[in-house]
């Protein structure tokens, strides 16, 4: 990216960053993360547990954390300022041994923090009660039960069955086989056996990612030249497939194909889109473009931009369910746009597309003036309704903007800090290292249940509370991006945990790479194969540029 244009679009983070460094709650707990010479990286991760994620102050700092259920940071809670409370007594109770933690503090809005690396992992209730001067009692400012969560104390799974780079190969010629693939050569159309192929946008482009991505593991060699085959097959069914010109979002592969539900799941409807989406199309549609040189994917990709650009509002995104040949929502939830911005990134500079700077200053000012500013970390998935705020948090966005403010904080150093407690708020939320809360206990179906879970592993969404490749496999990116900029070992033993995962989850499942870190198999999303592949023959190849000390 031109310097000139990342100053442009770096600005208002900078100011975003400098504004809320006095928006700390009185006593909280410094943001500094202090890694001392002799500790284990477990010990490590223990200290650096005490540290809040985004902590909440009444009028100033959201609580973002409303429905949260689990903790790895020591969280704080949006308890009540009683009338006449000089000093509130905390309490905090592990249900496993019955022990109990107290201290005081001047509001009853604090962190966790003095007490938290004495707390198990397990359940714990937390009482805060306010006390006047005489320290007697005026009552109960707030209350509640949640799940201390793991902290980091790996590495984990290591040495690993397979090198990264051999598990992916291995992941992507089990996919390879299916039947629901091999469908394609004969009848150059899904297989209606396969459920999620009626979700093309997403399903048939990681198809075409996948076979690219076989192919060029597969230099010069007969599987290469069918995978690349493959590849042009499903991507050309997509693009008979795209919403005719004139409609309102022209050009885009539909997000829905024979599909037309009720109720809660209204949205999933042929006529709908879900704007976000157009994204994993274009990246299909570019990788093959890359692969063959083929110009008629390049213009299939630049017109999907286009078409964002027609769409985009006046405060820099869009809504997430629209109806595609009017633009009208579907609800009123706005998408948090990270995924475009990195697409026109990778449109402006490895393609030399014209007209993306400002667009892309927009989205990202959108991004910075809301979700960074409220925590309101929404899913985006496109067979989830939209819910209200903070129902539904997950952390896919998140570790988009922290790995864009990585990759560009050579020039901006500042906006490092802010990377990492993006990064902190998606373990917090969503990474299981060990020890999983337990979770659809009475659920029958094996796999399901939590004890079946292989760790570690990582939850996709709130309301989807299941342990998914695919945000296994962001995370792994995610940590290596932190450990790429910060050179902090912890983020590297961390993204090496994660990624020896998917090699010992692959050995339960006969070499593929499936949709749930489970004992048994479960629906496969095909997806969750693809990009878990590319990530860790992307790790591989990072490790193999280090010293051979930092491994």
């Amino acid at each position: 990216m031109n310097r000139k244009l990342l100053l442009c679009l770096m600005l208002p983070l900078a100011g975003y960053l400098n504004s809320c460094q006095s928006a700390a709650p009185a006593g909280a707990a410094s943001s500094a993360v202090v890694t001392t010479k002799g500790k284990s990286l477990g010990e490590i991760a223990l200290e650096e547990s005490k540290v809040p994620v985004r902590p909440g102050v009444p009028g100033k700092v959201p609580f973002w954390n409303e429905e949260a259920k689990l903790f790895i940071y020591a969280p704080a809670f949006d308890y009540k300022v009683l009338q006449g409370a000089v000093k509130y007594l905390y309490t905090v109770v592990s249900v496993r041994d019955q022990k109990k933690f107290s201290f005081e503090a001047k509001v009853p809005y604090e962190a966790l923090s003095p007490i938290w690396a004495q707390v198990p992992v397990g359940t714990f209730s937390v009482q805060v009660v306010g006390l006047n001067a005489a320290g007697d009692s005026l009552g109960l400012a707030g209350k509640g039960s949640f799940y201390r969560a793991s902290p980091f104390n790996g590495p984990y799974h290591e040495p690993t069955a397979l090198a990264y780079d051999q598990s992916a190969l291995v992941a992507l010629e089990k996919l390879m086989a299916e039947k629901y693939v091999q469908y394609w050569f004969t009848y150059k159309k899904p297989d209606p056996k396969y459920l999620n192929y009626r979700y093309p946008a997403k399903i048939h482009s990681a198809l075409v990612i996948g076979a690219i991505t076989y192919a060029r593991l597969k230099p010069n060699t007969p599987e290469a030249q069918k995978a690349t085959e493959l590849a042009r097959i499903v991507a050309d069914f997509m693009l008979d497939l795209r919403y005719k010109p004139g409609t309102a979002w022209e050009y885009f592969v539909p997000t829905y194909y024979g599909v037309k539900l009720d109720g809660k799941k209204a949205h999933m409807n042929d006529v709908n889109n879900f704007t976000m989406m157009g994204v994993d199309a274009g990246y299909a549609f570019l990788d093959l473009y890359d692969h063959t040189k083929d110009v008629r994917y390049l213009e299939a990709a630049q017109r999907i931009s286009q078409t964002y650009l027609k769409n985009q509002m006046p405060n820099g995104s869009w809504y997430q369910f629209v109806h595609h040949a009017t633009n009208k929502p579907v609800a009123d939830n706005i998408a948090i746009p990270t995924a475009v911005t990195n697409y026109f990134d990778r449109l402006r500079t490895d393609y030399g597309v014209k007209g993306l700077e400002t667009p892309t200053k927009k989205a990202l000012q959108y991004i910075l003036d809301n979700p960074v500013k409220t925590f309101d970390w929404q899913g985006q998935f496109e067979d989830v309704y939209a819910r209200p705020p903070y129902k539904n948090l997950s952390r896919e966005q998140a570790c988009d903007l922290a790995i864009y403010l990585f990759n560009n904080s050579k020039n901006n150093p500042g906006h490092v800090a802010l990377a990492e407690e993006l990064v902190r708020f998606s373990e917090d939320q969503f990474v299981i290292w060990e020890q999983p809360r337990p979770y659809a206990t009475d659920n029958k179906t094996p796999g399901r249940n939590s004890k079946d879970w292989i760790t570690p592993s990582v939850q996709e969404q709130y309301v989807f509370w299941y342990p998914v490749g695919r945000s296994a496999g962001i995370m792994v990116e995610t940590f290596w991006h932190a450990y790429e900029v910060t050179k902090k070992p912890l983020y590297l033993a961390k993204a090496k945990s994660l990624a020896n995962s998917f090699t010992v989850v692959q050995q339960a499942h006969e070499g593929e790479f499936p949709t749930f870190f489970t004992k048994y198999n479960l629906p496969l999303w095909l997806n969750s194969a693809v990009y878990p592949a590319k990530v860790l023959m992307d790790l591989n190849q990072n490790l193999n540029k280090l010293p051979k000390g930092l491994l």
